[in-house]
């Protein structure tokens, strides 16, 4: 491998939002290459810009794609332990739809600083991406790409799900067209373990070793992230399961909202306790739409093609109501 997250970063200068596009060096060039996010390099009008935005105090990167004729932008959230280089389906899928995107990566993830994935509490994600979403909105253009399209995956969707509720956004001053979550946490797997025994380990551990599980039925997907993704955390951070813990009774205890929002879960996900975050959202989201995926794990982004295929298919369904515009032919 050629490059590394070190490189990059010392290679990284501050984002310019009036800079529609910059040539990358050769280190960001190699590791959009390792990640398959060159997507410049097949679409000659499409502009790419990379670099770092300091918020809160953190030191976060941020990678912005621009296609023409956009009739919207999406703002994408990653999960825990991910980062944006694994959401090339996504941000493909995005583009295709003439979506411009905005992901950046999360504290202690990817590129962003921060000690590696851990978070203090999980309002400080809260910090950061309303600090994101002031910049984006202060420098975004009058026009169709001014419609913002939400996408949030696991934590990237409880991140989401709190800047929502804890503003006590309606469907009237909702600052997206859209919101759509992916598997989102509310509650994971063995959360009553969790919390039973957090308290005691927390005595004595700062991190345990990380069990990868079986996230996607694409093992090409999974050995990725096993053995060739060098931005992989390989622990899992006490302190992030006890701010997830907090999180969770803070987040359970708010009051609903309108929001629409649209979720897209697999009914075959072992990470998040889905069944019951699936209430938690109906309850608090009166107004959502459910849409299971069939045998679908939690890593939907990363999903085997076919699966991927049909929830793509349906958040196409989907933006066709929320955004009211086609899209052009090529």
């Amino acid at each position: 491998m050629s490059w590394s997250r070190e490189s990059v970063v010392a290679e990284l200068k501050e984002f310019d939002w009036l800079l529609p596009d910059a040539d990358p060096g050769p280190e960001l060039s190699a590791y959009s290459a390792h990640y398959h996010l060159n997507f410049e390099d097949s679409a000659e009008a499409l502009s790419h810009q990379a670099g770092y935005l300091n918020i809160a105090e953190f030191q976060i990167v941020v990678q912005r794609w621009m296609c023409p004729n956009a009739r919207g932008t999406a703002v994408i959230i990653h999960g825990y332990y991910d980062h944006l280089g694994l959401y090339g389906s996504l941000i493909d899928y995005c583009l295709r739809q003439q979506l411009n995107v905005i992901a950046f990566d999360l504290p202690g993830h990817g590129l962003s600083s921060g000690e590696q994935a851990t978070i203090r509490d999980f309002q400080e994600y809260d910090a950061v991406f309303s600090g994101l979403m002031d910049q984006v909105t202060e420098n975004m253009d009058e026009g169709p790409a001014s419609n913002l399209v939400a996408f949030g995956q696991s934590t990237g969707g409880a991140i989401l799900i709190n800047y929502l509720l804890k503003r006590g956004f309606t469907v009237n001053d909702c600052p997206f067209k859209d919101v759509i979550l992916l598997a989102p946490l509310v509650r994971p797997v063995g959360w009553r373990k969790g919390i039973i025994f957090h308290p005691v380990v927390s005595l004595f551990m700062k991190q345990m070793k990380r069990k990868h599980g079986d996230s996607s039925s694409d093992e090409e997907f999974l050995d990725f992230v096993r053995s060739q993704d060098p931005l992989q955390s390989l622990y899992l951070s006490v302190q992030w399961v006890g701010a997830l813990i907090r999180w969770m009774r803070f987040i359970e205890a708010q009051p609903a909202t309108d929001v629409n929002l649209f979720v897209v879960q697999g009914d075959n996900d072992g990470t998040v306790d889905w069944r019951h975050n699936m209430k938690v959202l109906e309850a608090k989201f009166t107004a959502r739409e459910l849409f299971i995926l069939e045998d679908g794990r939690h890593h939907l982004v990363n999903e085997s093609r076919d699966k991927r295929a049909d929830m793509y298919q349906r958040i196409t369904e989907r933006l066709k109501q929320t955004l009211n515009t086609p899209v052009s032919a090529a």
